[in-house]
């Protein structure tokens, strides 16, 4: 009985193992971010203090739309998996206009993140999940630069494209409510930025600091993200 009993239960926790190793999804994942960018906020008030006239911010890098997709795996009941892709953007702008003409200066920066996470839950029921999590990407950001100016029906423009490269990790909290073959949930977290120095797509050469020419200028997309998650589950 013993021997039997011993070998039932080894089939039986076997066989839950297997169970929740099939547990794979695909997630998809959208929310709003935030961003320091303190050089890039310095480089937009040094080109707006070049202007000839009287200019102003009208945007500085808020608070943007981000979206996400990636492959959950299962592992354990209480432990998750992942990889996948991020894409965030956030930008400044300056302005002057008056009725001889205009001049906007856009900052535009774009983040494609690609890493892996793993989570673990807290606290968990038949149909529910809260989670704390650790996410680890690479970074790579486009960054464009576009003038243009409009006096008395003649028009002008240039624009000046770099790229910068930055790991990151995020730690966070997630709550999931599950409905068979679908989970729906909400996180938020913390992002930190190790900030990716500037360099023209181009050359490769570095983005000086306009008046300390010693120092690279670089993104940082360190702040907060939160939003809303959807997951749909093969095998479960």
């Amino acid at each position: 009985m013993k021997r039997g009993s011993a070998f039932f239960l080894m089939v039986a926790l076997t066989g839950t193992t297997v169970i929740y190793s099939q547990k794979v999804g695909i997630e998809a994942g959208f929310g709003l971010a935030a961003t320091r960018m303190d050089d890039l906020k310095y480089l937009q008030e040094y080109i707006l203090g070049r202007y000839p006239v009287q200019g102003k911010v009208i945007s500085s890098f808020p608070a943007y739309a981000m979206e996400s997709v990636g492959i959950v795996h299962q592992l354990f009941p209480a432990v998750r998996i992942g990889a996948g892709y991020t894409y965030t953007a956030t930008g400044g702008r300056t302005n002057y206009t008056d009725y001889s003409g205009s001049i906007n200066t856009d900052i535009l920066a774009n983040s494609h993140r690609l890493g892996v996470y793993a989570s673990y839950a807290a606290f968990s029921g038949e149909r529910y999940d809260l989670s704390v999590y650790g996410q680890v990407d690479g970074n790579f950001t486009r960054t464009d630069i576009t003038t243009s100016i409009y006096v008395l029906g003649f028009s002008d423009g240039a624009i000046n494209e770099f790229n910068a490269f930055s790991p990151n990790f995020i730690a966070g909290v997630e709550l999931f409510l599950h409905f068979n073959e679908f989970s729906a949930g909400l996180y938020g977290g913390y992002l930190a930025d190790l900030p990716g120095e500037l360099e023209d797509r181009e050359n490769g050469d570095p983005l000086y600091d306009p008046v300390d020419r010693q120092r690279v200028l670089t993104t940082d997309w360190t702040g907060w993200r939160t939003g809303i998650k959807a997951l749909i589950w093969f095998g479960r």
